[in-house]
């Protein structure tokens, strides 16, 4: 359900970045992200948990296995990864805490000064079987509009989402062989903080794709717009990694009908609570890369 992915697997989504080993000569890097949420709706716009707290851990590695800084196709790196959510509290009683196992296995291919085309193959794995295993494929085009001395950039990408097989990914929709599209932007700035080298973030995009994808009433999916700020931990030394922490709160609209009667589905709100048309996620994250 939730991913990278929506992440985007810079660590959230899992377009991770291609490219030449790192200067110390290395060509794996390895990453680690622990969330603290007050929610957990997926990027598609299901709301999963609405009372008291979800920790989610995403982790993984990537390996650069081409490099050829002069050629069209100039990086390919191969992405492997898990992610887990951990409930406090679930109004659906027959769920338990550990709510979803995902594990996750991709390529990036860095084609020209600018572009990165990702594909990944996802399963969405329910612990205590509340879903039937949900068997998917990421396709994600993305540009890089960062310019080196501008502090700006709008990181625009396109995604789209494959349900090959299993329970609908939004619970009401089509059971497999359907899709949605996510078309989306990673606009960020960077400056100084105390004397920190910060980034403030807004991910921000919207999807799309056939009424069957959802249940049957609007190609429109969700609309999401958010700030985030991310920070080093410089007192860690680099030894150790390279760590970080981040605060964020995410707005979603959920645009499409059948993902607010989801709710009373996965035990977000009570049967007869007509859902969430709006949503608010706070978050704070701490995590490291090497």
């Amino acid at each position: 359900m939730n991913r990278v992915f929506a992440g985007l697997l810079v660590i959230a989504g899992l377009v991770v970045g291609t490219g030449a080993a790192r200067a110390d000569g290395s060509a794996i890097h390895g990453f680690v992200d622990v969330s603290l949420k007050n929610a957990y709706i997926t990027p598609r716009g299901l709301l999963v948990v609405d009372d008291g707290a979800t920790i989610q851990v995403l982790n993984g590695l990537v390996i650069n296995v081409y490099d050829a800084p002069d050629e069209t196709l100039k990086g390919i790196s191969l992405v492997f990864g898990t992610w887990n959510d951990i409930a406090t509290e679930q109004k659906a009683t027959n769920v338990g805490a550990w709510n979803e196992f995902d594990w996750f296995v991709g390529a990036n291919f860095s084609l020209g000064d600018r572009w990165t085309l990702g594909a990944q193959y996802v399963e969405f794995i329910s612990p205590p079987n509340y879903f039937k295993t949900e068997r998917n494929m990421e396709f994600t085009l993305s540009y890089d509009d960062g310019v080196k001395d501008r502090a700006f950039s709008l990181q625009p990408y396109v995604k789209v989402f494959w349900a090959i097989s299993g329970d609908s990914t939004v619970v009401t929709g089509k059971r497999g062989n359907t899709f949605d599209v996510e078309i989306g932007a990673k606009p960020n700035i960077s400056f100084d903080l105390l004397g920190a080298p910060a980034t403030l973030s807004a991910p921000t995009w919207v999807t799309v794709g056939p009424k069957s994808y959802w249940g049957g009433t609007s190609n429109f999916g969700v609309f999401t717009t958010g700030l985030n700020l991310k920070l080093p931990l410089q007192f860690i030394p680099p030894k150790y990694g390279n760590w970080y922490t981040a605060f964020g709160v995410q707005y979603y609209n959920l645009l499409n009908r059948k993902l607010r009667d989801a709710q009373a589905l996965t035990g977000a709100v009570g049967p007869l609570d007509p859902g969430h048309k709006e949503v608010v996620v706070g978050s704070f994250s701490v995590g490291f890369g090497f």
